[in-house]
């Protein structure tokens, strides 16, 4: 359903149990991350109202979110940690060329951000899954249903714009989605 071509090494929920300080902490700022390419997107491309209504729904959501994760973080005597680059995230961006159409940078942007969210989702899930703290395992759950609408918003929003591209209009309307 995600499109991932390889999938999380289901192993990697051993590790992030071992460091759950620093999986909480980098969770925070992705949610923080996200929120911010959502303004971005607002920021760069505010002729596309519906994307704009999108983008203000989902800046606060990410908000929430990245509330909820800094909760939990306190409530287990953790601080938040710094932020770090993510080796995954700089690996994905090389295969996004710069440059071209607006049209095309805005669906490169959407693409990118669309497969973030599946791999949230799909580590979320993970989380969800095989996490031995139930409480944050079921907090997982929610967050994972949450990702996958994300996926689904901007990998909805981005055949739209490649569509309206073609068909010359300037948006189609994301009813169809």
């Amino acid at each position: 359903m995600l499109g991932l071509k390889l999938p999380s090494d289901p192993r990697w929920v051993n590790i992030a149990e071992k460091n759950l300080e620093d999986i909480l902490s980098d969770h925070a700022f992705c949610e923080q991350k996200a929120a911010s390419t959502a303004i971005s997107l607002i920021v760069s491309f505010p002729e596309y109202t519906e994307l704009v209504q999108e983008m203000i729904a989902l800046v606060e959501e990410e908000m929430s979110h990245f509330n909820m994760v800094h909760d939990i973080i306190l409530d287990r005597g953790f601080t938040l940690g710094r932020d770090r680059k993510d080796a995954y995230v700089s690996r994905l961006l090389q295969f996004f060329p710069k440059g071209g159409s607006r049209t095309t940078q805005l669906v490169h942007r959407l693409l990118y951000a669309a497969l973030i969210e599946a791999r949230s989702c799909e580590r979320f899930r993970l989380l969800s899954e095989h996490l031995e703290d139930k409480k944050l395992a079921k907090f997982y759950r929610t967050l994972m249903i949450s990702e996958a609408n994300h996926y689904t918003s901007f990998f909805g929003i981005c055949k739209t714009v490649w569509r309206s591209r073609r068909c010359g209009s300037k948006m189609g309307s994301f009813a169809r989605l």
